[in-house]
């Protein structure tokens, strides 16, 4: 044990822990500080102290999950975010059959205590195996592997469609298109993928009802519950209107989800909303090294789109809010609360820095 925590050069933390870039692991304790903050701002509405304890035990939960993937050996992980992906793909087919409905779409499972959104748990490793398979196809040039990671992406596609989950529908497809690019370099199967999207998006907005009204009342400019969250955003000014003071909590129902970005600027001020927008790409930018490292191609593109997804939905949620695109309902990471999108970001932001930090052992040591 003592080995395991003091540092030398035989004991885990010393081996890894300095190969691990310090700057990468304070992004995720600062945006859950920023979190903690803004849940906190929320007592004395209609959410319960309850709401604080449980985010809080959700956040140490992800915490602990982050940090033991960051240390774990790259090839262990590799092989337990594969089987992740098996055991949320099965979650994820189930439920249609035992999921319960809120606002039009069936996304979760409940266990009594708690509940979980498969969708949203699956990303970080559905992205790894596919980067995984691409990699392997183009080492091997065996077909198989293709087949398999197809066969995978259309199965959860139709899964994701009967939920309706359009909004990861989407975010699913640019990343799985942004794998294919990044392996196979041909603009052309980008611009197929973009019409794939397109085509989604249009069954979508004539076939679900609250996607339709989604997007009528984006283009009209008739929604409410945005209105309301550009009007606390100017009330917050530059430096806010201070802690647990603002008005919107009070008029947006789940505004601890969607719109936790507009809060944060009514209480903190635009200057704040600035710094918490740019601490993703900062995270995206402080893994450069490992993501142009060209001495393992599964790594680096893998690192770029798991940072790349992060980003995209940091850039969705906080869009909803300043009415750049329709509600999604997609939370801001390591934010908003919810266990799962929580857990989701942890397996991200852990992954993100185990893999930098092999890349830069590989580099240190060659």
């Amino acid at each position: 044990m003592k080995n395991l925590l003091f540092r030398d050069d035989k004991s885990l933390l010393g081996s890894n822990w300095y190969i691990l870039s310090k700057k990468l692991f304070i992004i995720p304790f600062i945006l859950s500080f920023i979190g903690i903050l803004a849940i906190y701002s929320l007592i004395g509405t209609e959410y319960p102290v309850l709401l604080i304890l449980k985010h809080i035990i959700f956040l140490s939960i992800s915490i602990v999950v982050l940090i033991f993937l960051s240390l774990i050996p790259k090839n262990d992980l590799r092989k337990l975010l594969n089987i992740m992906c098996i055991f949320f793909i099965l979650l994820l087919s189930i439920v249609p059959i035992f999921g319960y409905e809120i606002k039009g779409a069936t996304r979760w499972l409940s266990f009594n205590l708690f509940s979980i959104q498969p969708s949203e748990l699956l990303k970080g490793p559905l992205v790894c195996m596919f980067s995984w398979f691409c990699y392997l196809y183009i080492k091997t040039n065996n077909k198989i592997y293709l087949f398999i990671s197809f066969t995978l992406i259309s199965i959860v596609i139709i899964l994701l469609l009967l939920q309706p989950d359009i909004g990861t529908l989407l975010v699913y497809i640019s990343i799985f298109s942004l794998i294919l690019i990044l392996y196979f370099r041909n603009f052309k199967l980008f611009i197929l993928l973009a019409f794939i999207g397109v085509f989604f998006l249009l069954i979508a907005y004539f076939i679900f009802d609250h996607v339709s009204y989604r997007i009528d009342n984006f283009l009209d400019g008739d929604n409410s519950q945005v209105s309301k969250s550009l009007s606390a955003i100017k009330t917050g000014g530059v430096f806010g209107v201070g802690l647990g003071e603002g008005q919107l909590k009070y008029s947006i129902p789940e505004s601890h989800n969607d719109f936790i970005f507009a809060i944060l600027i009514e209480e903190f001020g635009i200057i704040f909303g600035l710094f918490v927008t740019f601490l993703y790409p900062i995270f995206f930018i402080l893994a450069k090294r490992s993501i142009l490292s060209p001495s393992n191609l599964f790594i680096s593109n893998t690192i770029f789109c798991l940072c790349f997804l992060m980003c995209l939905q940091a850039f969705v949620n906080i869009g909803s809010s300043i009415k750049l695109i329709p509600p999604t309902g997609m939370t801001l990471p390591f934010i908003s609360y919810g266990g799962s999108s929580m857990l989701s970001y942890a397996i991200i932001f852990g992954t993100v820095i185990n893999f930098s930090k092999n890349e830069e052992s590989t580099a240190n040591n060659s």
